[in-house]
Order: structure tokens, then C-alpha cells, then sequence
């Protein structure tokens, strides 16, 4: 009787254990964040009908439709209230790709468990704490942005992404679709065309300066693919004397992809990543951040791999005195280009 009662209360302990596992293995895994949607500033889109689902086909929640999207390729955009803590397996997305004059629907599915590791591993991101060593505390974090970017051709890239820290999920790959202009405007014109339509869209989205680029060279497409080409750099720099010393370094990449680095040893290691769209290194006294020309530096970066094939890049920061100016050049080996259509957007005292 007591054997009996022993292996009732083992198996019933072992249930109860898997069942605990299970239960808190479910509360770890639910993660909340907003979805927002962007596209590049020169090239703007707008949703028309998207959203989620999970891995049972169950609405989640869908995508925001707040109007012209123009965050940039490196901004989140527009929340729109969406938002959940299901893991998404599925998107359904239609928008109007207005320099292209089309309408486009993606139906794909998402690696979930990609999201979910993401998820999981969060990042470091740095606090309002000051730590024995007199810097800002560094202290876990876990993204709570999904956001859909759509590019030119039908490209669209989901990111996650939280403090100065952004990481692709995927890239996805939308069909031209046909969408009558009249169930997508809230009031249409019944005497307008769905050419009139696409042709007042370009008209009124498209910058002038981008017009003239696309009658001259065509859309661009292959280069937010290029974007996401990752090189293997790092950033050299050189502190004006030995009283300033860097203290982070926060680079930004036109492949929408982001991190903040306070180790200093940690900003000396190469990183396979995107070129850069801007850094800003933090200094014991200064701060400075350089924005990058992305056909300059995306040519620079390209040469030098042709040349030196799998060696890696140094970007290099030489700061002048009282950093009124900081020079930039790209250096591979003992081969250094220097960068010249960089701008320096601020330099300030720390």
C-alpha cells in the first residue's frame, strides 16, 4: 500500500513539475511589443490591409495603417496601436509602393523561432545607474518593437528592436498586385482613374530631388539588398590625448540594424554588420556623431574587399584639436581611402 502510494506521489510530483516547467516556460516566452511599420524616406509606401497570425493561424494583431510611411529605413515609425505577445508565424501584407506607381502583397511566413531566440537573448542596454567605475550601468533588456519595413521591388525586411539596439528577423520578398485605388482611399474620386491615382501619389510623395534621379537612373532597387551586406569592421579611434578616452560607441547602419558598445575592449573587436549610416563614439569630455554617404562608403568597402579579399576593415576616427573637425578614412591592410562626403552633425562637450 505505502509502494503504491509512493509511486502515486512520484508521478503525480513529476506532472506537477513538467506542468510547472511548462507554465513558467510559457510566462518567460511571452514577450509584449508594438508593431510599426517604415519605409526609406525617399521612396514612401502606405499599408492598406496587414497583419499577423500565430503559429494556429489566429489573428494577432495588424499592421499599423497611419497614413504615408517616411520614418527612414532606420526609423520604427508609426505604432498605430498594434501590438501583441504571441510569437507571430505569419504575415499578410498590401501596400502602394507610390515611385513605383504599384500595389504589392507579401503572404509569407516568419521564422518563429528566430524571433522567439531573439526574444529570449535580448541586449545589453545602458542605464541611468552609475556603476563603481563611474560609467552608466549596462543592464539587460528585451526588444518590444516588430517593425515591417517595405523598400523598393517588393522588399520587405521585419525588425526587432529596443534602446540603440535593432537586429533583423528576415527578409521577405512581395508580388506586384493589383488593388483598386477606389477600396483603398477613404474617399475616392469616382471620376479619377487609378493612373490619375498613381500619378497624383508620385506627384505629391516623392521628393523632387528623387524624381529627377529616378528619370535619369531608374529606382535604385539593388540597394537595400547592398545595405544588407555585411563586412567584417570595426571603428579605430583615436581619442585628441591621453585626459579623453571613449567611453561608447553607438553605430547606426543603413541595413536598419543597430548597437551601442561600452567596453572599450569590445569596441575593438570586428563585427560582421552593415555599413555604417552614422556613429556616435562618446568621449570622457566629448561626443561626436558622423553620418556616412552610403554610395561612397558602400564603393570604398567594396574596393578594398576586391583588393584584400576576407581581411577586415578599420574605420578610422582621428579627431583634431578641441574636436572642431574629425577626419574619416577606411583602412584595409596598409591600404587607407579617405572618406570626404561624411558630415559631422554635432561635436559637444561631454
Amino acid at each position: 500500500m505505502i509502494k503504491h502510494f509512493m509511486k502515486f506521489f512520484v508521478i503525480i510530483s513529476i506532472f506537477w513539475q513538467l506542468f510547472s516547467c511548462e507554465k513558467i516556460g510559457t510566462m518567460h516566452d511571452n514577450f509584449p511589443y508594438s508593431v510599426t511599420a517604415t519605409s526609406p524616406t525617399e521612396y514612401p509606401t502606405e499599408v492598406h490591409l496587414g497583419f499577423f497570425t500565430d503559429a494556429q493561424n489566429q489573428l494577432i494583431c495588424g499592421v499599423p495603417k497611419t497614413g504615408m510611411l517616411q520614418a527612414g529605413w532606420q526609423g520604427d515609425g508609426a505604432k498605430g496601436g498594434q501590438g501583441g505577445s504571441v510569437i507571430p508565424a505569419h504575415i499578410d501584407l498590401t501596400y502602394v509602393a507610390y515611385a513605383e506607381k504599384k500595389f504589392y502583397h507579401l503572404d509569407a511566413d516568419l521564422p518563429k523561432e528566430k524571433i522567439l531566440e531573439a526574444f529570449r537573448k535580448g541586449y545589453l542596454t545602458q542605464s541611468n545607474e552609475i556603476g563603481e567605475d563611474g560609467k552608466k550601468m549596462m543592464v539587460p533588456a528585451h526588444y518590444d518593437i516588430l517593425t515591417v519595413g517595405m523598400a523598393p521591388g517588393g522588399m520587405v525586411v521585419i525588425w526587432l528592436s529596443g534602446n540603440k539596439s535593432r537586429v533583423e528577423i528576415c527578409r521577405l520578398q512581395a508580388k506586384e498586385t493589383f488593388v483598386d485605388k477606389d477600396k483603398f482611399m477613404p474617399n475616392p474620386d469616382p471620376n479619377e482613374t487609378q493612373e490619375e491615382f498613381f500619378a497624383l501619389g508620385f506627384k505629391i510623395a516623392i521628393p523632387d530631388s528623387i524624381k529627377a534621379e529616378i528619370e535619369q537612373k531608374g529606382i535604385p532597387f539593388k540597394l537595400w539588398d547592398d545595405y544588407r551586406i555585411r563586412y567584417k569592421y570595426r571603428f579605430v579611434v583615436n581619442a585628441y590625448d591621453d585626459k579623453d578616452k571613449v567611453t561608447g560607441v553607438h553605430n547606426l547602419q543603413y541595413s536598419g540594424e543597430e548597437d551601442f558598445i561600452t567596453e572599450i575592449s569590445d569596441a575593438e573587436k570586428y563585427r560582421e554588420q552593415g555599413i555604417p549610416y552614422n556613429v556616435t563614439v562618446e568621449f570622457t569630455k566629448y561626443f561626436v556623431n558622423i553620418i556616412f554617404d552610403d554610395r561612397e562608403t558602400l564603393s570604398v568597402f567594396e574596393e578594398l574587399q576586391k583588393k584584400h579579399p576576407g581581411k577586415p576593415i578599420d574605420i578610422v576616427l582621428k579627431p583634431t584639436f578641441m574636436y572642431k573637425e574629425i577626419k574619416v578614412s577606411v583602412k584595409c591592410e596598409q591600404e587607407e581611402i579617405p572618406l570626404t562626403k561624411y558630415k559631422v552633425k554635432s561635436i559637444a562637450g561631454g
